[in-house]
């Protein structure tokens, strides 16, 4: 993925091509995050939290806050959510605010097809007074980049745009195809930023190992058109309560960015709590002290609404 952290520009080009998408080590308990089709599937109310800081100890590194909630609406056959998150690393900053809604289908005796979408707002901000160019002067007297394409306060651009998805669940598989976003808008700025497309697939299933043991393996494939990278993961979920796991993201060189280790506890019957922790297999593996990303999710685990309910499929979301 494109990444610009704000630790040393070069500007030679007017276009500004930033990380848009950023980075999650638990998605397989999140994929409402990437796929407004799986809103309302776990036929309950389920609101995520995530917080992430990457490569700790990186001065202007990303760091994420995350927080998303949906439930299923039945008078119209589908479910409906909202998405808010907000991000910055080094000089840039970039807050993303979204409704999504979906139509499911039973699909046999035991499946759900849903497609959906979402509509939203995302706003960038780069300030300039973070910024740092070769021929600047910066002294308690004088501040100036001495660079025409670089702003000395902060400028922000900001556009609506649309995301697409389908998601299937059978009963012990489940998965997506989504793309963030499949449309948007010009973003006008004097320093030229824009909207990058991203699809995405994702896959899960069990695999019973022993009598309350199961093994749970995923993967999440991301792609802007140029780059393509993969996760992994493999998760133990031991009696619906705890579960360990691991995840490798990416996979050749010009992929290649963590090791994951990941676990979790279920609190209670609805609330669950989750962190992981990436080593990073990069060249920033030298100058950071990994990743840390938390995750709380909690699900009302009960009907919400009124009508048929399908049938109760337990997946690694249902900690």
């Amino acid at each position: 993925m494109r990444i610009s952290l704000g630790l040393v520009f070069v500007f030679t080009v007017m276009r500004l091509q930033a990380q848009q998408t950023p980075q999650y080590s638990l998605y397989a308990w999140n994929p409402y995050q990437f796929n407004p089709a799986y809103a309302g599937t776990e036929s309950t109310l389920v609101v995520t939290g995530v917080y992430r800081q990457q490569w700790s100890g990186l001065q202007g590194a990303p760091v994420s806050q995350y927080l998303n909630a949906h439930l299923p609406v039945y008078a119209a056959s589908g479910g409906a959510g909202v998405r808010v998150s907000n991000e910055s690393a080094g000089a840039h900053a970039r807050t993303h605010v979204s409704l999504s809604f979906n139509y499911q289908l039973q699909a046999g005796s035991t499946g759900v097809l849903s497609a959906g979408t979402s509509m939203g707002y995302q706003q960038y901000v780069l300030d300039g007074a973070r910024l740092r160019a070769p021929e600047g002067i910066y002294t308690d007297s004088d501040f100036s980049h001495n660079d025409a394409l670089l702003p000395l306060g902060k400028q922000s651009a900001a556009t609506l745009f649309a995301d697409l998805g389908v998601f299937f669940r059978a009963e012990k598989w489940s998965a997506g195809i989504s793309f963030q976003p499949a449309l948007s808008g010009a973003m006008p700025s004097d320093f030229g930023v824009e909207l990058l497309p991203h699809g995405y697939f994702h896959a899960d299933c069990r695999v019973g190992i022993t009598e309350g043991v199961v093994l749970v393996p995923s993967i999440l494939v991301k792609s802007d058109l140029v780059k393509t990278q993969t996760d992994i993961s493999a998760v133990i979920n031991w009696r619906e309560s705890t579960f360990a796991g691991f995840s490798l993201r990416g996979f050749g060189n010009s992929s290649k960015d963590a090791f994951v280790l990941l676990g979790g506890l279920k609190m209670n019957e609805r609330t669950t709590i989750l962190y992981a922790f990436d080593v990073s297999r990069s060249s920033l593996g030298s100058v950071s002290r990994g990743s840390h990303e938390l995750l709380l999710r909690y699900s009302l685990n009960k009907p919400v609404g009124a009508g048929k309910l399908p049938p109760v499929i337990y997946n690694p979301r249902f900690f």
